[in-house]
């Protein structure tokens, strides 16, 4: 883990629940170098162990690295921020119900991917009797608990938000419905390294996947990123959360109107979270696509007449190849020189050059 000083408080509602009421420890900096390696402590409240995760200065949304004992089970809980679920290690069950509803209970694996519907309660189960199963949780937590301030209201409200769940006995294993813009609106993905991918929307030759989980208001998805080819360095807002599934590489990251450039070097398992309104671009250095998974906070989603479902990034900002640092892409073609892998980005030039005119 590494970072730098980043700006953001650590004095809110929020900071203060973690520090005395929760009492687990809070990982910061700009990433994590392996989420299945990350030292979990006892986590009364939940059950298990655990620890918190909130990278780059922000205080929109956080990651929790959960752990559930071998053949062991976490408590029973529901609240009103909303909660997606990465699982990293090992496998499992999870049981979601509302209140006068029957339980409704799914399996997991490593590689699953899922939402906790809004106030619902849930509790997760550790399939194997010899091995910890560990997930990943992305929650907007600190933007609600700064709203309300108010811990039986957000953990203890009593009203069933049914338009993001009711009772179906196929709520978890139904077939999902494609939409435009690469949007696969799901329940539950089995596992994230085997889902198909469709066309970049903006791309073509990157692999790619948007998902929209049990109706809420944050989002995920997956992107392939070919051997000798990098991302264009781009910015948005805060929140977005990106697990590097498969592949070796390198991220450089650096504060808008500065020079003073951050590398994070990332493998399978290492989770970045770029701070607010930061550039940053991620390099590929293996000889194989490299993947990864993002869950954000920072998406909306807007819902419109027939089957027309969207989603925007805000304040998205990339900054086109003709107008990049020359001097960071020869760095690039000088690292991937040293392994063989030929450098492959003419072609992604050339389809920038034409969604830059067509826009």
């Amino acid at each position: 883990m590494a970072g730098s000083k980043l700006k953001g408080t650590k004095d809110s509602f929020y900071d203060h629940w973690v520090r005395e009421v929760e009492r687990v420890p809070s990982v910061e900096g700009l990433f994590v170098d392996d989420l299945r390696t990350v030292e979990v402590v006892p986590w009364p409240r939940k059950g298990g162990r655990g620890v918190y995760i909130n990278l780059a200065g922000q205080r929109v949304s956080d990651a929790q690295i959960c752990e559930i004992p071998p053949g062991g089970q976490q408590n029973p809980e529901k609240h009103i921020f909303e909660e997606l679920i990465f699982v990293v290690q090992g496998r499992g069950a999870t049981t979601v119900w509302n209140e006068g509803e029957p339980k409704l209970t799914f399996e997991w694996q490593e590689g699953s991917l899922f939402a906790i519907p809004l106030n619902s309660w849930h509790q997760h189960f550790n399939g194997s009797g010899s091995q910890p199963a560990r997930y990943l949780a992305v929650t907007d937590a600190p933007i609600i608990l700064n709203r309300f301030r108010n811990l039986d209201f957000v953990f203890g409200c009593d009203f069933l938000f049914r338009d993001r769940y009711t009772f179906s006995e196929d709520y978890f294993a139904a077939s999902g419905q494609e939409y435009s813009d690469a949007i696969l609106k799901t329940n539950f993905v089995p596992d994230v390294m085997t889902t198909p991918l469709v066309p970049s929307p903006r791309l073509s030759s990157h692999g790619f996947r948007r998902f929209h989980l049990s109706n809420g208001t944050m989002s995920a998805h997956i992107g392939e990123l070919p051997p000798g080819q990098y991302r264009f360095g781009h910015r948005h807002g805060p929140g977005a959360h990106i697990i590097w599934l498969k592949g070796k590489g390198y991220d450089l990251t650096w504060e808008t109107g500065t020079k003073n450039v951050h590398r994070i070097d990332w493998h399978s398992g290492t989770m970045t979270s770029p701070p607010e309104w930061w550039y940053h671009q991620h390099f590929n250095l293996g000889k194989e696509p490299a993947l990864a998974v993002a869950l954000h906070f920072n998406i909306r989603i807007s819902q419109v007449e027939g089957d027309f479902l969207q989603f925007t990034r805000t304040s998205l900002k990339e900054i086109p190849f003709d107008k990049e640092d020359p001097e960071l892409r020869a760095q690039y073609i000088r690292e991937i020189e040293k392994v063989g892998v030929p450098f492959g980005m003419e072609e992604t030039y050339r389809l920038d050059r034409e969604v830059r005119a067509d826009d």
